[in-house]
């Protein structure tokens, strides 16, 4: 694999897009396969919530509203992890040149989904705790604008362009920074989970570590994947939920086009995170051992994990 490694560390983001669609290509049957069980019924479930909560949220009670679509949420988790699990285990054994068969990945996502499950936790402990600060902290600031107002006997012009724009740069660019971050560590711990032998809060403070140097590339490449699967959600609920100037056959149409395009960002989506897992691994001088990385991950189907092991590629080679 060291090949392959040198190869991971001189990406950049048009060759990462490149090796996905290489990658989808080579192996599509297995990754069909795991779209077709896994994939394409979470973007079924992502628009079907989307449908059901317009049909149902004038002519429903707001708590049993609420609770379907906890349920569909719940499902969504469930997909998200499944599917995860799956398409990043089935590139690591791509990667390893070791067989893969449909069989095998199933088999295999009890347990990569469980240690990735406990990750998930994680990432939804901090990104509560994120927006419980970032919640006090606009408070705090609420008061002492409060206090200095009447103290100073100023008021803001809330409709003023120049107002509203401080009030972005000082609480809106900060916190989606913040934001944004923590996707990204999130981003990468999944792999992590899945892909070495940590979990949990270690996963996350492993991909902290792995983001360093790589956010921009690791950003730009997601970015575009998370805008064109924000459009195609948006034209859904826009042209097929609420287009009935479409007809029914227009709006099935346009929906089940909607619901392939969801599924390929997915896919794609997933594969590209893998890969930037190796681009991280590859430019912090982290060497991936085939022999340890086909052993950690037949150790889903015999219960022993074995994690990749690290080193510093000589330089001198």
């Amino acid at each position: 694999m060291d090949k392959d490694l040198e190869e991971f560390e001189s990406m950049g983001i048009f060759k990462i897009y490149v090796e996905a669609y290489k990658v989808t290509l080579s192996w599509k049957q297995i990754f069909s396969q795991i779209a077709l069980a896994l994939i394409l019924p979470l973007a079924i479930i992502s628009l079907a919530q989307i449908e059901i909560t317009d049909l149902l949220k004038k002519n429903i009670e707001f708590n049993l509203n609420t609770a379907l679509r906890a349920i569909c949420g719940l499902f969504l988790v469930i997909l998200s992890l499944l599917s995860t699990s799956a398409v990043v285990y089935t590139i690591a054994r791509i990667y390893s040149s070791k067989e893969i068969t449909f069989k095998r990945v199933m088999t295999a996502l009890p347990k990569a989904s469980k240690r990735l499950a406990i990750t998930f936790l994680w990432n939804f402990l901090i990104v509560f705790l994120y927006n419980l600060i970032v919640v006090v902290i606009i408070f705090l600031l609420a008061i002492v604008y409060l206090v200095l107002a009447r103290i100073f006997s100023v008021q803001l012009d809330w409709s003023s362009p120049i107002t509203i724009l401080v009030v972005v740069i000082i609480v809106l660019v900060p916190y989606m920074t913040g934001a944004i971050y923590i996707s990204l560590v999130w981003y990468l711990a999944s792999v992590v989970s899945i892909l070495e032998d940590i979990r949990g809060i270690e996963a996350m403070k492993k991909g902290k570590a792995l983001v360093k140097g790589k956010i921009w590339i690791s950003l730009i490449t997601a970015i575009p994947l998370q805008i064109c699967n924000m459009i195609n959600l948006f034209a859904f609920s826009s042209l097929v939920v609420q287009g009935e100037s479409l007809g029914m056959v227009g709006r099935v149409s346009l929906g089940i086009f909607c619901l392939v395009l969801l599924v390929i960002f997915v896919h794609f989506g997933r594969v590209i995170q893998t890969i930037i897992y190796f681009v991280c691994k590859s430019y912090h001088k982290e060497n991936i051992d085939k022999s340890s990385l086909v052993y950690h991950l037949d150790g889903y189907h015999l219960g022993d994990y074995e994690s990749l092991i690290r080193g510093e590629v000589d330089n001198s080679v």
